[in-house]
Protein backbone atom coordinates (compact mmCIF):
# COMPACT_ATOMS: atom_id res chain seq x y z
CA UNK A 1 0.00 0.00 0.00
CA UNK A 2 1.31 3.43 -0.87
CA UNK A 3 2.06 5.80 2.00
CA UNK A 4 1.10 9.50 1.84
CA UNK A 5 4.76 10.50 1.28
CA UNK A 6 4.92 8.32 -1.86
CA UNK A 7 2.43 10.58 -3.65
CA UNK A 8 5.00 13.44 -3.58
CA UNK A 9 7.73 11.37 -5.30
CA UNK A 10 9.09 12.52 -8.66
CA UNK A 11 11.09 10.58 -11.21
CA UNK A 12 14.73 11.66 -11.47
CA UNK A 13 14.39 14.24 -14.23
CA UNK A 14 13.53 17.91 -14.00
CA UNK A 15 10.11 17.91 -15.67
CA UNK A 16 8.72 14.88 -13.82
CA UNK A 17 5.27 15.24 -12.33
CA UNK A 18 4.60 13.62 -8.96
CA UNK A 19 3.21 10.16 -8.40
CA UNK A 20 0.12 11.83 -6.98
CA UNK A 21 -0.30 13.80 -10.20
CA UNK A 22 -0.55 10.53 -12.14
CA UNK A 23 -3.57 9.52 -10.07
CA UNK A 24 -5.06 13.05 -10.13
CA UNK A 25 -4.90 13.02 -13.92
CA UNK A 26 -6.24 9.46 -14.30
CA UNK A 27 -9.23 10.14 -12.07
CA UNK A 28 -9.84 13.55 -13.64
CA UNK A 29 -9.70 12.22 -17.18
CA UNK A 30 -12.17 9.47 -16.44
CA UNK A 31 -14.52 11.89 -14.69
CA UNK A 32 -14.16 14.48 -17.46
CA UNK A 33 -14.68 12.01 -20.30
CA UNK A 34 -17.69 10.61 -18.44
CA UNK A 35 -19.15 14.13 -18.36
CA UNK A 36 -18.45 14.37 -22.10
CA UNK A 37 -20.54 11.24 -22.59
CA UNK A 38 -23.27 12.50 -20.27
CA UNK A 39 -23.57 15.95 -21.91
CA UNK A 40 -22.65 15.08 -25.48
CA UNK A 41 -19.72 17.50 -25.56
CA UNK A 42 -16.55 18.34 -23.67
CA UNK A 43 -17.32 20.10 -20.37
CA UNK A 44 -13.72 20.84 -19.34
CA UNK A 45 -11.26 18.94 -17.18
CA UNK A 46 -11.57 18.53 -13.44
CA UNK A 47 -10.47 15.89 -10.96
CA UNK A 48 -12.24 15.08 -7.72
CA UNK A 49 -8.80 14.40 -6.23
CA UNK A 50 -8.17 18.14 -6.42
CA UNK A 51 -10.32 18.62 -3.32
CA UNK A 52 -7.79 16.80 -1.13
CA UNK A 53 -4.76 18.56 0.35
CA UNK A 54 -2.94 15.26 0.83
CA UNK A 55 -3.51 11.91 -0.87
CA UNK A 56 -3.71 8.58 0.86
CA UNK A 57 -4.23 5.19 -0.74
CA UNK A 58 -7.82 4.91 0.57
CA UNK A 59 -8.68 8.36 -0.83
CA UNK A 60 -7.24 7.56 -4.27
CA UNK A 61 -8.86 4.12 -4.37
CA UNK A 62 -12.19 5.60 -3.30
CA UNK A 63 -12.16 8.30 -5.98
CA UNK A 64 -11.11 5.78 -8.65
CA UNK A 65 -13.89 3.39 -7.63
CA UNK A 66 -16.44 6.20 -7.59
CA UNK A 67 -15.39 7.29 -11.10
CA UNK A 68 -15.67 3.66 -12.26
CA UNK A 69 -19.15 3.28 -10.80
CA UNK A 70 -20.42 6.45 -12.49
CA UNK A 71 -18.96 5.41 -15.85
CA UNK A 72 -20.31 1.84 -15.63
CA UNK A 73 -23.78 3.11 -14.73
CA UNK A 74 -23.74 5.56 -17.64
CA UNK A 75 -22.48 2.98 -20.14
CA UNK A 76 -25.20 0.56 -19.07
CA UNK A 77 -27.75 3.09 -20.34
CA UNK A 78 -26.25 3.93 -23.72
CA UNK A 79 -25.29 2.22 -26.92
CA UNK A 80 -21.63 2.12 -27.93
CA UNK A 81 -22.84 3.53 -31.24
CA UNK A 82 -24.38 6.58 -29.57
CA UNK A 83 -23.08 9.73 -31.26
CA UNK A 84 -22.12 12.85 -29.38
CA UNK A 85 -22.92 16.35 -30.65
CA UNK A 86 -19.61 16.43 -32.55
CA UNK A 87 -20.40 13.12 -34.28
CA UNK A 88 -17.95 11.13 -32.17
CA UNK A 89 -19.16 7.69 -31.11
CA UNK A 90 -19.43 6.82 -27.42
CA UNK A 91 -17.06 3.88 -27.91
CA UNK A 92 -14.39 6.29 -29.20
CA UNK A 93 -14.61 8.24 -25.95
CA UNK A 94 -14.26 5.00 -23.99
CA UNK A 95 -11.13 4.21 -26.04
CA UNK A 96 -9.78 7.67 -25.14
CA UNK A 97 -10.21 6.81 -21.46
CA UNK A 98 -8.45 3.48 -21.94
CA UNK A 99 -5.54 5.03 -23.85
CA UNK A 100 -5.15 7.76 -21.26
CA UNK A 101 -5.19 5.33 -18.36
CA UNK A 102 -2.69 3.05 -20.13
CA UNK A 103 -0.30 5.99 -20.46
CA UNK A 104 -0.50 6.67 -16.73
CA UNK A 105 -0.16 2.99 -15.85
CA UNK A 106 3.14 3.10 -17.74
CA UNK A 107 4.16 6.11 -15.68
CA UNK A 108 3.16 4.30 -12.49
CA UNK A 109 5.31 1.33 -13.49
CA UNK A 110 8.25 3.74 -13.89
CA UNK A 111 7.64 5.00 -10.35
CA UNK A 112 7.37 1.45 -9.00
CA UNK A 113 10.70 0.40 -10.45
CA UNK A 114 12.51 3.67 -9.72
CA UNK A 115 11.48 3.71 -6.05
CA UNK A 116 10.83 -0.02 -5.51
CA UNK A 117 7.23 0.65 -4.58
CA UNK A 118 4.84 -2.25 -4.02
CA UNK A 119 3.67 -3.90 -7.23
CA UNK A 120 -0.07 -4.60 -7.11
CA UNK A 121 -0.77 -8.32 -7.29
CA UNK A 122 -3.05 -7.90 -10.32
CA UNK A 123 -0.31 -6.02 -12.20
CA UNK A 124 2.35 -8.56 -11.19
CA UNK A 125 0.18 -11.39 -12.48
CA UNK A 126 -1.14 -9.63 -15.62
CA UNK A 127 2.17 -8.18 -16.85
CA UNK A 128 4.73 -10.41 -15.12
CA UNK A 129 6.15 -7.48 -13.14
CA UNK A 130 8.61 -8.31 -10.38
CA UNK A 131 11.80 -7.19 -8.73
CA UNK A 132 14.38 -9.78 -9.76
CA UNK A 133 16.28 -10.53 -6.59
Amino acid sequence: MLEPAHFALKLPFETSQTLGYQFWCMVGAQESYTKKLQHGSWQGFSSSLGQFKEYTSPIVIGQMQQADEVLVELLSTMSANYRLQNGQYAHEVVFQIIKHESHHQGQLINFMFCFRLPIPTSWRDEWALSYDE
